[in-house]
């Protein structure tokens, strides 16, 4: 490679342009005809190929550009140096911004299909991927996304500019718009062939904080959170729980409808074909049952309590089925398989003895403090011990009386051995064909359900804290959602890599933040490159992950946006 030097005039102006440019040699045009058998080869040119126009680059760049192609550029022996020898052979290194966050996980996405699915052809996409890193980075609002920005290396990873909040809230929207291409690109269609595919499909709610969401309502609240409004969330994934789509729904919307958006979802964009979904109890009923058909579907789930004793009253199921190995019942060309978990029956045990020793422990504290003060009204006693067997559904065995005074309970033993009587038991309904899948087989798809609940917890109060919800706007709600659920697909793809290095993935992510960049030249020009080796911690992550690039060049400075309003000390910028 060298510098060429180009100067024209043109109307009384004199143009300069700097170019670099690469020498190589390729064949000599062949005369026309077919050449004889035994004449020389054809004779080779040397033709010179422009690799990049540097007229804008500053001169100190550029003579340093130029001694490096000539060979005598001292910084590339430095970077060969031992460590801790600068470029100007002084024994400090002046080391930069974090680059092994970003720049690992970009490559990782880059492997995964995340950045084509995605984009990065325009600022919008690439500031999506930037939320997408960032989510697996900290987790938080999109103002701390912007100040996570300041120590790292982003301009050389992603050539984004200077950005503040507003052009998050852009790429949010541009990822609502785009969700349905950018799910379809990562697992184009036909997503699922043959009777042995298996799709898992769950729903989960997510509460905001305020009151303004186009999407908040109320609704029955998973998060235990009372006076807050929801939405809800349906996960849609495959046989072994990778995401494939998020769907985001008001938070008064009940789980079936959902369900039968799933169906249609996979008929349609996905192009499934005589799959078996998996959905849970009291999702997948009628009309689920009824789309699955007209989509030639088949599905996996479970009764629920009710249902199961309504069997067992009709006697089409007996409890002597009920064992550690899964048995099946065919009932009017349904499939049932029973099994009881002996782990799950001995806990809901201790938990029912441990609920109502709590109840009791509080009735004769109660019964005292009515006996020594004459205000304390027994009436109220009735009302809370009523309400304290509620919650714990323990009024189907036990009973609470006022004799004068005094809380009075008794317990039915019978009942209470009715209302044990399904700890640990659960029964699995599906329509697959014997043919198609065993009793252990579809006993295991719809275990397999749980995949789906370890990835919402990991999106809710796990790595990527999908909730709560700062946002107003539908389309930025859905991208939020979106961010989240490809940030899951590159966290499970991170967590198979360093798993068997015995890391976790904050480990991976933490190690990675010690790889920063080294300047390259002097101050003034604000370049980096990479180190020249890394510590032992950085090189164990670093090689299970694609290798790290040279950063962009950028002379931009780095990105410094905050509130315009100065809060908590900080200044205005």
């Amino acid at each position: 490679m060298f510098i060429k030097r180009n100067r024209s005039r043109r109307g009384g102006k004199t143009y300069e342009s700097v170019l670099l440019v690469q020498g190589k040699r390729v064949p000599a045009k062949r005369p026309v005809g077919r050449p004889r058998a035994d004449s020389a080869p054809p004779p080779s040119v040397v033709v010179h190929e422009t690799l990049a126009n540097l007229s804008h680059l500053p001169v100190p760049l550029l003579e340093m550009i130029e001694r490096f192609c000539q060979g005598s550029e001292p910084n590339a022996a430095a970077a060969k140096g031992p460590r801790g020898v600068g470029e100007s052979g002084s024994t400090a290194v002046e080391m930069g911004p974090c680059y092994g966050v970003f720049a690992g996980l970009h490559g990782l996405a880059r492997e995964l299909g995340i950045v084509a699915a995605v984009g990065e052809a325009t600022r919008p996409q690439r500031l999506a991927l930037y939320l997408v890193y960032a989510r697996l980075l900290l987790a938080e609002s999109r103002l701390a996304a912007v100040r996570a920005s300041e120590d790292h290396a982003l301009e050389e990873v992603l050539a984004v500019g200077r950005f503040d909040e507003d052009d998050l809230y852009g790429a949010l929207e541009y990822l609502g718009e785009h969700q349905s291409q950018i799910e379809s690109a990562l697992h184009p269609p036909p997503c699922g062939k043959g009777a042995g595919a298996v799709f898992l499909y769950d729903v989960t709610s997510v509460y905001f904080e305020g009151d303004h969401n186009e999407l908040a309502a109320f609704g029955y609240n998973r998060d235990g959170k009372k006076g807050k409004k929801q939405m809800v969330a349906g996960l849609l994934t495959d046989g072994q729980g990778e995401p494939l789509s998020i769907q985001l729904y008001p938070g008064n919307t009940n789980d079936p409808p959902t369900f039968l958006d799933a169906v249609q979802k996979l008929k349609v964009r996905f192009g499934a074909e005589e799959v078996a979904l998996v959905g849970d109890r009291g999702m997948i009923k009628a009309l689920g049952k009824q789309a699955l058909g007209e989509a030639k579907f088949r599905y996996v789930t479970a009764l629920t309590e009710p249902q199961v004793r309504a069997l067992l009253k009709a006697g089409k199921l007996q409890m002597g089925l009920f064992d550690e190995q899964p048995a099946e019942v065919e009932v009017e060309g349904k499939r049932y398989v029973l099994r009881r978990n002996p782990q799950t029956q001995a806990r809901e045990e201790a938990r029912r003895a441990d609920q109502w020793q709590r109840v009791q422990a509080w009735m004769a504290k109660r019964n005292q403090a009515v006996e020594q003060k004459v205000r304390c009204q027994p009436g109220s006693s009735l009302r809370q011990a009523q309400k304290l067997l509620a919650k714990y559904r323990l009024g189907g065995w036990v009973s609470v009386v006022l004799e004068g005074r005094q809380l009075v309970w008794r317990e039915e033993a019978e009942a209470r051995a009715s209302a044990a009587q399904l700890d640990g038991c659960y029964v699995v309904e599906s329509d697959v064909p014997v043919a198609a899948a065993t009793t252990q087989q579809v006993h295991d798809r719809y275990v397999s359900l749980t995949a789906v609940e370890r990835d919402f917890r990991t999106l809710k109060t796990g790595l990527l804290k999908i909730r709560p919800v700062f946002l107003r706007k539908a389309d930025r709600t859905r991208g939020h959602a979106l961010v989240s659920l490809l940030a899951l697909k590159l966290a499970r793809e991170l967590d198979r890599r360093v798993a068997p290095l015995g890391l976790t993935v904050p480990d991976a992510v933490d190690r990675l933040k010690g790889v920063r960049l080294v300047r390259l030249g002097e101050a003034g020009l604000g370049l980096w490159r990479l180190p020249a080796r890394y510590a032992a911690a950085q090189s164990e992550v670093l090689g299970v992950l694609p290798k790290l690039p040279a950063p962009v060049l950028s002379l931009l400075k780095p990105n410094v946006r905050r509130l315009r309003n100065p809060r908590k000390g900080r200044p205005k910028q």
